[in-house]
């Protein structure tokens, strides 16, 4: 939670991860343990990021407690809640809006494509 980037993530950490998936998914046998984990471990990061997307726009912007909703900690939560109010984060974010602003049409197709939309 305190995480900024999944590539902050410590080796030890992400091992634990891996290790916790394995527990629970079967993968195929046929696959090397190597595709299967690099796969696996770039879907983890998509997530993560989405995840941390999703916190800042539910309850870092609307000034919610997060703490109501996923089994983090007070202190997580206020962790997450000052990175994202911080003067460089918002600059940041701000700057990241503008060329979104700007575009006259809107992308509005989500991960299916255009051909499900027809």
């Amino acid at each position: 939670m305190t995480i900024k980037n999944w590539s902050d993530l410590s080796n030890n950490d992400k091992m634990k991860v891996w290790n916790k998936i394995k527990t629970r998914f079967q993968f195929p046998r046929n696959v090397p343990d190597g595709l299967v984990k690099a796969y696996t471990m770039k879907h983890c990061a998509v997530s993560f990021r989405n995840w941390r997307s999703e916190m800042n726009v539910k309850y870092a912007k609307t000034r919610m407690d997060p703490t109501t909703r996923y089994k983090i900690t007070k202190w997580q939560g206020a962790v997450f809640l000052e990175q994202r109010n911080d003067p460089n984060f918002l600059a940041r974010s701000e700057a990241n809006s503008q060329p979104a602003k700007r575009n006259k049409y809107h992308h509005l197709l989500g991960i299916g494509g255009y051909q499900h939309q027809t």
